[in-house]
Parts: C-alpha cells; sequence; structure tokens
C-alpha cells in the first residue's frame, strides 16, 4: 500500500513563501519606479520582460542607467558584495559589447522584513552598489 505524504491544504514550504515574497517586492519597486516619472515609465520585471536579463540577476528592466537586483525578507548569508560581482560577470557573459547593460550602475535593493509587531522603517530599504559605480552616479549628475 502506497502512503499518500501531501502536505495539508494551505500549508506552502518555506521556498514557495520566500519566491512569492520576491516576486511580490520585484512588482512593488517596478511599480514605484514607473510612478517616479517618465526616465522609468517602461520599468518591468525581467520575470515579464526579458529572459536574458532575469538569467544575468537583473530583475528590473528598462530602469537605464541603472542594473537593478531586488532581494526581499531575511536574507541569511547574503553577501551584497557577492550579488553585485554576480550581476557584472552574467552581464559581460550573457550581452553583446555594444549594449548599454555593460555600462550600467549595479544596485541591489533590500527590502527587509520589520518582523512582528514592527512598523517598516527607513533603514528596512537599502540600496547597495561599488563606490566606483557610485562614483559614476556623482559624475552623472550636477554635484561636481
Amino acid at each position: 500500500m502506497i502512503e499518500k505524504t501531501d502536505k495539508p491544504k494551505g500549508i506552502r514550504s518555506q521556498g514557495s513563501r520566500n519566491r512569492t515574497k520576491g516576486h511580490g517586492a520585484e512588482r512593488h519597486y517596478a511599480s514605484f519606479l514607473r510612478k517616479l516619472g517618465k526616465a522609468f515609465d517602461k520599468c518591468k520585471t525581467s520575470r515579464q520582460a526579458s529572459r536574458l536579463h532575469d538569467d544575468s540577476g537583473i530583475d528590473l528592466c528598462f530602469t537605464d542607467p541603472f542594473n537593478i537586483q531586488i532581494k526581499a525578507g531575511r536574507q541569511k548569508g547574503l553577501v551584497v558584495s557577492n550579488e553585485l560581482s554576480k550581476i557584472d560577470t552574467e552581464v559581460k557573459k550573457n550581452f553583446p559589447s555594444n549594449y548599454p547593460e555593460l555600462h550600467n550602475i549595479n544596485i541591489v535593493i533590500h527590502r527587509k522584513d520589520p518582523g512582528r509587531g514592527r512598523k517598516r522603517n527607513a533603514y528596512d530599504e537599502i540600496v547597495s552598489m561599488t563606490f566606483d559605480d557610485f562614483i559614476k552616479l556623482i559624475k552623472r549628475t550636477d554635484i561636481l
């Protein structure tokens, strides 16, 4: 006799919850950027727009001059420098030399869970980039 080992209805695996949380965060930031202004009005998640971008670690498309990776929730072992390096490596591997993605600023947005009983604050959403990319960003503005 074969025993059924299905989970009770309504209980999802941790991986399923994490995936849903990540997709929700991607949709949140895509919507936010579209509302931000004309420069990002075509912003879409890479799952919707481009498998090549998704495979390169870029979660949001049509966000020039940025390559954006979204992380959501509690990320045990998240090393932001490794994520930024991965984007850089994958973009160089996957895109032809004349594509703007090769020269875009790589950023990681980490939307942390505030935890039970605590409201989200400004420190629960962190944007990270390399110092070289920070300098590129400064040079593109009228600060200097």
